[in-house]
């Protein structure tokens, strides 16, 4: 079984924004674009996630996407390159 992962990158100069990718536990992955990212994760919905990543199906996913964005923005806000 693989592992949880969640990253974010920033996207193209030309266009902005962030990309994120989240790779479910059957090593199933999806992108998803962020041209402007929320600046608190934690108040949207329930909805709001598996709206981006489709293949996010448990509260445990949805848990772990909030907890990594932040660490995730934090370090790109920092200008760190994905690692």
């Amino acid at each position: 079984m693989a592992r949880l992962k969640f990253e974010m990158w920033k996207d193209d100069p030309k266009y902005g924004g962030y990309m994120s990718r989240f790779t479910d536990g059957t090593g199933k992955w999806t992108d998803s674009w962020w041209s402007s990212p929320p600046p608190s994760i934690d108040h949207v919905g329930r909805e709001y996630i598996p709206g981006r990543h489709p293949n996010v199906r448990t509260i445990r996913h949805d848990q772990y996407i909030k907890n990594r964005f932040k660490e995730e923005m934090s370090r790109l806000a920092a200008g760190e390159e994905q690692q």
